[in-house]
C-alpha cells in the first residue's frame, strides 16, 4: 500500500464515528434464513460452531468456527444454516460513519478473515455484550472502545490479505481532494480552487466535503496543517515562524488557531513534547 492511500485511509478513520445497535450470542436453528435482504446496518459474526452459508452479493461463503466475518450495510446478503448441529455465533450490529457515508463504502476489504487469537477475540465480544446489557453510566463508552479494538483487530488482519480505497466514484472525488491538501500544506488553499479539482460548485463542495468526512473543509485544513505544525515543532529545530511558514499560515494566525486546537501556544507545545536526546535531564 503507497504512503497516499495509507493517509486517506488515516483520514477517514480518524472521522469515523461507531455506534454498536444490538449485540449478542446465538446458536441459530433451521430457521435461519434470510435471502437478498438489504441491510441498514454493518454486522460482525464471529463463527464458533456447527456449519452455515452467507451469500454476500455475488459471493458465497461457508465461514468456519474461528472465523470473523464483517457484512456491511447496503450490501445484498443472504444466509442460512448447513447440517443439523447448531450454528453458533457471536455477533453485533453497528454503524460506522464517515460524516453520512458508511465507513465500508470508502475501504474495500476481506469480508472473512481467519481469527488469530480466538480465546481473545471471544473475550471481547463476551464484554461487548456484557456492556450492551449492562445500564450503567460509562457503559456507551466502554463499548465504543471494544467495538473500536474489535475492528481495528479486523483490519489489522485485512492488511495481511487486502485492503484498499474502495473504488467508487464519490471516494475517488474525495481521495484527489484530500491529496491535494497534504501536497499543498505550505500553499494557501481555498475552497474554490478545492471545489474546482472535483468539477463541483463551491456551495455544493461545502456540503458533500462536510457529508464525506464530517467536517468543513476549512475545519480539515487546518486541522492536519496542526498535526503537521505538531510533528515539526516536536521533531524538529524549526523556529515557530519557519514552522508555521512550513504550514501555510501567518504566525499570529497560526499560533491563534493552534492554542484554540490544543490549549498551549507553539513555544509551550515545544517545550512539553519536543524529542529529547538521551543526555536530556529527566
Amino acid at each position: 500500500m503507497d504512503s497516499n492511500q495509507l493517509q486517506r485511509m488515516r483520514s477517514y478513520l480518524d472521522n469515523t464515528q461507531m455506534t454498536v445497535t444490538m449485540a449478542y450470542y446465538s446458536k441459530v436453528g433451521p430457521n435461519w434464513r434470510s435471502i437478498n435482504e438489504l441491510p441498514d446496518v454493518n454486522r460482525l459474526y464471529y463463527i464458533r460452531e456447527g456449519e452455515g452459508w452467507i451469500r454476500l452479493r455475488d459471493r458465497l461463503y461457508h465461514p468456519k468456527p474461528g472465523q470473523l466475518l464483517l457484512l456491511p450495510a447496503g450490501m445484498r446478503l443472504s444466509f442460512g444454516r448447513l447440517g443439523d448441529n447448531g450454528f453458533g455465533k457471536y455477533w453485533c450490529h453497528f454503524t460506522a460513519t464517515v460524516g453520512d457515508v458508511n465507513l465500508f463504502q470508502m475501504l474495500e476489504l476481506p469480508h472473512c478473515i481467519d481469527v488469530r487469537d480466538e480465546a481473545g477475540l471471544e473475550k471481547q465480544f463476551q464484554d461487548l455484550i456484557g456492556l450492551y446489557n449492562n445500564p450503567s453510566l460509562t457503559a456507551p463508552l466502554r463499548i465504543k472502545s471494544v467495538l473500536l479494538d474489535i475492528v481495528s483487530g479486523y483490519m489489522e488482519g485485512a492488511l495481511e490479505r487486502e485492503l484498499r480505497l474502495a473504488p467508487m466514484s464519490e471516494t475517488g472525488k474525495i481521495n484527489t481532494v484530500l491529496h491535494y491538501v497534504d501536497e499543498h500544506l505550505q500553499e494557501r488553499i481555498t475552497v474554490e480552487e478545492l471545489a474546482r479539482l472535483v468539477h463541483f460548485h463551491p456551495n455544493y463542495f461545502m456540503q458533500y466535503f462536510k457529508t464525506m468526512l464530517g467536517l468543513s473543509p476549512i475545519a480539515y485544513i487546518n486541522r492536519k496543517r496542526m498535526d503537521k505544525a505538531k510533528e515539526l515543532l516536536s521533531a524538529s529545530e524549526w523556529t515557530v515562524t519557519d514552522v508555521a511558514e512550513r504550514v501555510g499560515l501567518e504566525l499570529y494566525y497560526f499560533s491563534r488557531v493552534f492554542k484554540k486546537q490544543t490549549g498551549l501556544s507553539p513555544s509551550e507545545y515545544r517545550k512539553q513534547f519536543a524529542r529529547r536526546g538521551p543526555m536530556a535531564e529527566e
